[in-house]
Order: C-alpha cells, then sequence, then structure tokens
C-alpha cells in the first residue's frame, strides 16, 4: 500500500502549508478536539458519519498559526493521557488495509490512521481511523476558531 503523503492526500491542504511545506507539528499546543457522533435519519436517506475537528496552535514556528482540522467517518476512536499538558508532540497519518468487496478482488477504500502524538517515548494521546482528511483553514493565534 502507498504511503499517506498529507499534501496530495488532504484536501484544501493549501490552506495551512508553512511556505509551500507540511507544517511542524512538533510542540503543538491543542486548543480543542471536537467529536461528533454523526447523523442518521432513514426516512431522508441520509447518513453522515462522525467527524472530529481538531483546532492546533503550530507554537514552535517561527510565525505560529492556528490550524483547524476536520476528519471524516471515523471510528476505532482511542483517547488517553490528555490532561493539562496539551502539547502534542507530532501527528502521523498512514493508510490500513480494509479487505476486499464482495467479490474478493476488488479492494475497500483503505482507512487513513491518523495518530496525535504526546510525550517523546508515550503512547499517542489520541488515535483512531477515518476516511477522509481536510484541512478546514489556518488562522493568526489571536483570532476565534473556525466554525
Amino acid at each position: 500500500m502507498k504511503e499517506f503523503d498529507p499534501i496530495i492526500e488532504i484536501k484544501n491542504c493549501a490552506a495551512i502549508l508553512d511556505n509551500g511545506a507540511w507544517p511542524n507539528f512538533h510542540d503543538a499546543i491543542v486548543y480543542s478536539f471536537n467529536f461528533w457522533r454523526g447523523d442518521i435519519r432513514p426516512d431522508e436517506d441520509v447518513w453522515v458519519a462522525p467527524t472530529i475537528d481538531a483546532s492546533l496552535e503550530l507554537a514552535a514556528l517561527e510565525f505560529p498559526y492556528v490550524v483547524d482540522l476536520r476528519f471524516h467517518g471515523c471510528c476505532h476512536i482511542h483517547l488517553a493521557g490528555f490532561d493539562h499538558n496539551n502539547d502534542i508532540y507530532w501527528l502521523s497519518f498512514s493508510y490500513e488495509h480494509r479487505g476486499f468487496y464482495t467479490d474478493g478482488v476488488t479492494p475497500l477504500p483503505p482507512y487513513v490512521r491518523v495518530a496525535f502524538g504526546g510525550a517523546p517515548g508515550r503512547q499517542p494521546m489520541l488515535e483512531f481511523k477515518c476516511f477522509s482528511v481536510e484541512a478546514v483553514g489556518r488562522r493568526d493565534v489571536s483570532q476565534p476558531p473556525c466554525r
């Protein structure tokens, strides 16, 4: 399976790039993680999978800014070790194989495995699987969150 390249795979990623490069999330400050359970309305033929919105200040950059990310179709969510020390040291993405359609030949679209790393040597503070990632936007540290 190919490697996950955030510049190619993340929708609207140009909005958060740091001088054309994927930003450094080392020592990023978590402003918020918002978990939304999704919505199902069978009579309207609507199913919206759970989403996670993350707002992170990229504080270690020469010119810090806040990024807002949205993760679509989330599942297998594990949150651990998140407390008053809300720094993350890394953010990683990888693909995970999901199996095959009923024909046994055609592969299902892969999961995107996402992990937000806490202190060095410790387990990730948040990890989950999703189907797509979107960069909602970038803003100055003094601006209120995107909604």
